[in-house]
């Protein structure tokens, strides 16, 4: 059975920030925010029979605000670097406001991620969850279109978060949305994420350029410490080095996802036991190992660098896609809704 609670946390803007808790009979609990679609928490047992969370969080909801790691949030409408914030639908160019350098990132100034979500309970199959949605208004911070978001996170008794991510728009529309949650599997903050095994089934990847868009290219992983079709550590990775992290220090790229429906990703911890699959109907998975979370708010009371003290992994459309047609990035339409799925199986290791 799968249990449903929610709590008020305070307010932002004369609106209620709300934490969505969903439960199921073994212990595994997610924790979501009507803020930004903002995961908390993912408690996990691990292979003691202790619960941990597995995710980066804070511990007050004021400390998402304008977080530039963008912890556990939905990210929208569009993910991931726009090279100067600038795109064309149909001859006319559309400028967001830049937020990263050069370029606007994860939907420039006031994405997704800043807005508080409407919630209602939902049922599918097994799974038992809420559905967050938002309107966002025509050229509200110049992004094309009037478009309805919803989010469901989902769970079931088998230890399963899905997540949905549809949009619908009545014009075309640039969309491209992920989730943002920075994973640490060993749940123990006094332990790096760059102590994790991960393999991810892509034979390519995207380099990027100086400015951290992608150059279009899309490259083999062969011999180069891109080559993740076997477990690796991270950290041994991120020492093998490459020419790629002199511009983004360690991994912050889009792998190129085999369409062979097998598992994207798979991550584990030998500290904790626990070990992470993901599934998704993306063509991307951009990992993103928290090169920067030194410059943000601390996890907690860390004993440690919070450098690579997480691993993002977003499942995403091409970033930029809009602007490099070797990506080949298709406009939602009111024909053509938004529809994509991730997977999140939580497990032990064998």
């Amino acid at each position: 059975m799968i249990n449903y609670t929610k709590n008020i946390l305070g307010k932002l803007n004369d609106k209620d920030v709300v934490e969505h808790i969903l439960k199921n009979s073994k212990g595994f609990e997610v924790h979501i925010l009507n803020l930004g679609g903002i995961i908390n928490k993912i408690l996990v047992e691990d292979k003691d029979g202790n619960f941990r969370n597995v995710v980066l969080c804070y511990d007050f909801f004021e400390k998402y605000l304008n977080d530039p790691s963008y912890a556990g949030a939905i990210i929208g409408p569009t993910s991931g670097r726009i090279e100067s914030g600038k795109y064309k639908i149909d001859g006319i160019e559309y400028a967001l406001s830049i937020n990263s350098g050069e370029n606007a990132n994860h939907g420039g100034k006031e994405g997704l991620t800043s807005k508080i979500f409407d919630v209602t309970p939902v049922t599918f199959e097994d799974y038992k969850g809420i559905e967050l949605k938002y309107f966002w208004p025509h050229l509200q911070g110049n992004h094309h279109g009037n478009m309805n978001f919803f989010i469901r996170y989902m769970i079931n008794e088998d230890s399963v978060l899905l997540v949905e991510l549809h949009a619908e728009s009545d014009r075309k529309s640039y969309i491209n949305l992920t989730n943002h949650s920075y994973f640490n599997l060993a749940g123990d903050l006094n332990i790096n994420g760059d102590e994790q095994y991960i393999k991810i089934n892509a034979n390519e990847f995207c380099p990027v350029k100086s400015n951290m868009v992608p150059t279009g290219e899309k490259k083999s992983v062969e011999n180069t410490c891109f080559d993740l079709r076997k477990y690796s550590k991270i950290k041994d990775g991120i020492e093998k080095s490459d020419s790629q992290f002199d511009i983004t220090r360690a991994y912050d790229h889009a792998f190129v996802l085999n369409k062979n429906n097998d598992v994207a990703l798979s991550m584990y911890s030998e500290h904790s036991g626990i070990k992470l699959d993901v599934e998704t109907t993306q063509n991307c998975m951009v990992i993103y190992t928290g090169n920067y979370l030194d410059d943000v708010i601390p996890f907690g009371d860390l004993k440690i660098n919070p450098r690579y003290l997480g691993v993002a992994i977003e499942a995403q459309n091409y970033q930029n896609g809009i602007n490099i047609e070797n990506f080949d990035s298709k406009l939602t339409t009111p024909t053509n809704p938004y529809f994509e799925k991730i997977k999140y199986i939580f497990g032990s290791v064998k």
